[in-house]
């Protein structure tokens, strides 16, 4: 690509951010003034389209909820506040919670935020590498320091600590669900106050999300910040069973391994 290419091409970026009209653009595009605001117009609309469609692969939940006509208008809104920084829109959306959450037209639905949180980590769960475990390391479990040990996870592998009931949202909106139960579990849980802790892993290529206790939540984030055994039983509290965890974390294939150090 030419440096003239590429400069025509920064200039339209910034064009389509600014808003205005295609002005910006006179001293690269060579043609009268309207038809430069019809090729300018062309491009934001299709801009708009794209961002809607990479926002709506990304955060399934939040459009259902939403509805379709409100979803697009947020995802244009978001896109001309946040454009995308790299050509790939698979990794367009970071900001959307914040600005979900600092938005005043959905300040009356305060879990729309964390439901797009979770969407995202589903997203990301999916697109990350495959994890294997490694088994042999498990035996450090039983003759080493706690201390000195650390347990990793697969690719993926996170947990989402919300004040709303963000699993029953997102398991009531995919294909097949029974939603109307679903949701009349969610509205009760909105209504009481109460909120989850959603756990998210992969299943071969799909992402799979399920609610856990607090201790359980609190074990995990303590250990996927690559904090000791010790530490992380500390803050799972009283109650919380290492053994019964391990087997059905190894059946999930959520663990890569243990580490020493």
């Amino acid at each position: 690509m030419t440096g003239d290419e590429l400069a025509r091409q920064q200039a339209l970026l910034r064009s389509l951010w600014a808003r205005d009209g295609g002005a910006s653009l006179a001293g690269w595009v060579r043609e009268d003034e309207a038809r430069r605001l019809r090729g300018w117009q062309a491009y934001q609309a299709n801009g708009g389209m794209s961002a809607e469609r990479a926002l709506a692969a990304r955060c399934p939940t939040v459009q259902a909820l939403l509805g379709e006509e409100s979803f697009a208008a947020l995802a244009r809104a978001f896109w001309q506040a946040e454009p995308p920084l790299r050509g790939d829109l698979a990794e367009f959306g970071e900001g959307l919670p914040a600005f979900i959450a600092a938005s005043d037209q959905l300040a009356d639905v305060p879990y729309v935020a964390d439901c797009a949180r979770l969407d995202a980590l589903v997203a990301r769960c999916e697109q990350a590498g495959e994890g294997a475990c490694d088994t042999p390391s498990l035996a450090r479990l039983g003759d080493t320091d706690p201390a000195l040990l650390r347990i990793g996870f697969v690719p993926g592998v996170a947990v989402l600590s919300s004040a709303w009931p963000v699993v029953l949202l997102w398991q009531a909106h995919r294909p097949g669900a029974d939603a109307v139960g679903l949701l009349a579990r969610a509205r009760a849980k909105l209504e009481s106050g109460q909120g989850e802790h959603a756990l998210v892993w992969r299943d071969g290529w799909r992402a799979r999300v399920r609610a856990i206790e607090p201790g359980e939540a609190r074990w995990t984030q303590a250990l996927l910040a690559r904090r000791p055994v010790s530490e992380a039983v500390a803050e799972a509290g009283e109650g919380f069973e290492v053994e019964a965890w391990l087997v059905e974390a190894l059946q999930e294939r959520r663990l890569a391994g243990v580490a020493v150090g």
